[in-house]
């Protein structure tokens, strides 16, 4: 088995080659199938357009998540009240959880993440992956606060973007 550190870095490479979209899925859902096993180095794959758009891929990272999502519900892996699904104390899925709340806590100090991509990822983790809401929280703090001082230096309080934010703060507390 290959793994998941060695697959990233095949991924990293693939994206800056610019190889086949095929190619780059089968890498994703490789990665996706031992998530469990990553580390947040391991999904800090920095983002190649060189367009001033966001520090790291975010939406690779995003597909990565729903691959990993898809396979685990078809394992029953996912806790489920009606079913009554339930999985080890430390299961995969925790695991998975805790270190995407890190990967949220990591890319929200970039100034130019969307509020629509950092919402998408958080909402994005099961309930059931995050034992406490601390990690959540953590992310969006570190989001509010560096999104709040690049608003306030350019004195656009009232933008569609800062609306999304008070959104935001609504939707997690």
């Amino acid at each position: 088995m290959i793994s998941v550190s060695f697959l990233s870095m095949l991924l990293r490479a693939a994206i800056y080659l610019e190889t086949t979209v095929a190619c780059r899925l089968d890498l994703e859902k490789r990665m996706a199938m031992q998530l469990g096993q990553a580390v947040l180095d391991d999904l800090l794959i920095p983002s190649y357009s060189f367009t001033g758009d966001t520090l790291f891929d975010v939406d690779t990272v995003q597909r990565i998540t729903t691959n990993y999502l898809e396979s685990q519900t078809g394992n029953h892996l996912v806790h489920n009240v009606e079913d009554e699904y339930f999985s080890s104390p430390q299961s995969d899925i925790e695991r998975v959880g805790k270190l995407m709340e890190n990967y949220l806590a990591e890319i929200a100090t970039d100034r130019n993440l969307p509020v629509p991509k950092f919402t998408s990822l958080a909402e994005s983790i099961p309930e059931q992956s995050r034992p406490t809401e601390d990690g959540m929280y953590r992310a969006i703090d570190i989001y509010l606060k560096v999104q709040t001082t690049f608003l306030f230096l350019y004195q656009v309080n009232h933008t569609p973007d800062f609306i999304l934010i008070v959104i935001l703060i609504q939707l997690f507390t």
